[in-house]
């Protein structure tokens, strides 16, 4: 067989604008990692071009910018059917597709150039509820010679919920490969956070579902001296609801944060701090398989930094106990609890956290597993 070692990657999740490539890891690992197998990638992402989504992808990548319309319209499917069925490459070995319109787009360019389309799953369907997305999603699914989860305990619920059985898939976590040591920054002086204070921080969609309110309530009866930190990306949202939530701020206690940061700035930010939240509420199957597939809490394993995280049985987080990542609350009242413990062992659980993340949660491991059956796929068709 002729390969031409030649891949199409379609990156178009929920949003591209506010979730660019280069936040997550469980896409752009992948693209990297296939890049380093030398395969030569076309990508096409629907986010405004910069130069640190540049900086992080290899020479042999080929990035094409799409501009996403104002609006969608019901006419949306049919005008990406005619921009991509007739593609003007049609020299692909595979297509890869995430997101909803992802896997749309990437089952037109795979019947195009004849060749296997592997479907990469971020979101459950049921998070954007029963839209005409939803049921192309699942219509394309169908064509997918392999699904790639981002957790095990995730794959037979969304195949339920996309009607599939018998697919083959693969498990990549999403795991930020990150390089250490960090960017050393001092952020007691660049937020003006007191000197012998000490931070935690919570990084993500500021909202109910993410238990803002709970986190800010328990602040009051945290031990002396130290801070919460919230960063979001989100400034117009978080403000109006920042505002909302007033009367539950501890004076000179919180800091607010809403400078985009690149992502060597985040993980400085991420690994100085003592601790790292990551709380949901149980509002259905999106969390309730949240798993390995937290972004916030494993970009805090990753950079060496203990986690307080939700007890729901539900949410598949008992890892933390297990291995000693962090404290696992369930109350607000537990939360106090949880930093006076991180504090006073926090170098313990920074060992521990890289150590599970070298090992146990090992990308380059999980990466192996895939490629064989990638290869298979591929040698096959």
């Amino acid at each position: 067989m002729n390969i031409k070692k030649k891949i199409a990657f379609i990156y178009h999740p929920q949003d591209p604008k506010l979730r660019r490539l280069e936040s997550m890891p469980f896409a752009l690992n992948t693209i990297v990692s296939l890049a380093k197998m030398g395969w030569n990638i076309d990508l096409y992402l629907w986010e405004e071009p910069s130069n640190s989504c540049q900086d992080l992808l290899p020479d042999t990548i080929n990035i094409r910018y799409f501009r996403e319309p104002l609006r969608f319209n019901r006419l949306r499917p049919f005008q990406l059917q005619l921009q991509f069925q007739f593609s003007w490459q049609k020299s692909y070995d595979c297509i890869f597709g995430l997101g909803q319109i992802g896997a749309y787009i990437a089952n037109i360019i795979a019947k195009s150039n004849q060749c296997p389309f592997i479907y990469l799953n971020d979101e459950f369907p049921c998070s954007f509820g029963n839209t005409r997305w939803t049921r192309l999603e699942q219509q394309s699914v169908k064509n997918a010679a392999m699904v790639v989860v981002l957790d095990s305990v995730r794959f037979s619920p969304l195949c339920e919920e996309l009607d599939v059985s018998n697919k083959p898939y693969a498990v990549l976590p999403n795991t930020s490969i990150i390089k250490h040591p960090l960017e050393k920054i001092n952020w007691h002086k660049k937020l003006q956070i007191p000197r012998d204070y000490t931070p935690f921080l919570y990084a993500g969609s500021i909202a109910d579902w993410a238990q803002t309110p709970e986190l800010l309530f328990s602040l009051a009866y945290w031990p002396e001296k130290t801070i919460l930190i919230l960063h979001s990306a989100y400034k117009q949202k978080v403000e109006k609801y920042r505002q909302q939530l007033s009367h539950l701020e501890v004076p000179g206690r919180v800091i607010w944060s809403y400078e985009p940061m690149p992502e060597s700035h985040l993980n400085s930010l991420v690994a100085y701090c003592a601790g790292n939240f990551a709380l949901y509420r149980n509002f259905g199957r999106p969390v309730e398989y949240l798993g390995l597939s937290s972004g916030k809490l494993l970009r805090s394993l990753a950079c060496g930094s203990p986690v307080i995280a939700s007890k729901d049985s539900m949410l598949y987080l008992s890892f933390v106990k297990d291995y000693q990542l962090g404290v696992l609350v369930n109350h607000p009242s537990e939360i106090p609890f949880a930093v006076k413990e991180i504090i006073n062992n926090r170098k313990d659980y920074s060992s521990r956290c890289l150590d599970f993340c070298q090992t146990t949660l090992s990308f380059e491991k999980a990466w192996q597993i895939f490629y064989e059956k990638f290869e298979k796929i591929i040698k096959t068709d």
